[in-house]
């Protein structure tokens, strides 16, 4: 027998956890930073949450935007606690005046396209709010999106067949996106009622 999704997430995760298949999690946390440690146009600063780390961001250009805005183009250079690279791509920011020198930050979508590490082949895209007062130098952040991580070789070999802590047998397979999980047929009912507890909540028979 085979399972699909959105059922094959939950079976995957219960049995050998995130590393079965390239996996997209929700991310979320803090940036804090300051202006002028290297240079005027650039910062320096750590991140926490998910993608905790080093992050610096360097200011490559500057345009005025509707509405009293000012626009600032960005590249990053983010290294995580891990020691993995994640690349960014160049984005922009959109800030507004709200006081001498302080700045509210309107939008600023950020989008990561790969890394090292765990990060290689990664895609995600994330939301940035914040607070940049130019007065102290220093930039408060929060960002919160989503990244999809790559399967790599050895999770494929991981998932090929493995043995769970529920002692079921399975054999992942994906295909163009068509993810199945197949078990043998004396672990079916087995497998029947960890789905069923899975989607009902209910406790296995």
């Amino acid at each position: 027998m085979h399972f699909t999704k959105p059922v094959l997430a939950a079976v995957l995760f219960l049995c050998f956890g995130l590393s079965a298949f390239g996996q997209c999690v929700h991310v979320g946390g803090g940036i804090i930073t300051n202006v002028g440690v290297i240079s005027a146009d650039r910062t320096l600063g750590t991140a926490t949450g998910d993608l905790r780390g080093a992050v610096g961001v360097q200011i490559v250009g500057q345009t005025p935007g509707p509405d009293g805005t000012t626009i600032l183009s960005v590249h990053h250079f983010w290294v995580t606690e891990a020691g993995d690279t994640i690349f960014v791509e160049p984005a922009q920011l959109t800030a507004k005046l709200v006081a001498p020198g302080l700045f509210a930050v309107v939008t600023y979508p950020v989008s990561i396209s790969g890394g090292t590490g765990k990060f290689k082949g990664a895609t995600g895209k994330t939301n940035v709010i914040g607070e940049a007062d130019f007065n102290t130098g220093q930039i408060g952040l929060r960002y919160s999106g989503q990244v999809c991580f790559a399967k790599t070789d050895d999770d494929k070999d991981t998932a090929a067949v493995t043995h769970s802590e529920n002692e079921i047998q399975l054999h992942a397979e994906s295909n163009s996106g068509d993810n199945k999980v197949f078990v043998r047929p004396s672990d079916a009912p087995r497998a029947k009622e960890i789905l069923r507890e899975l989607v009902e909540g209910a406790p296995p028979q």
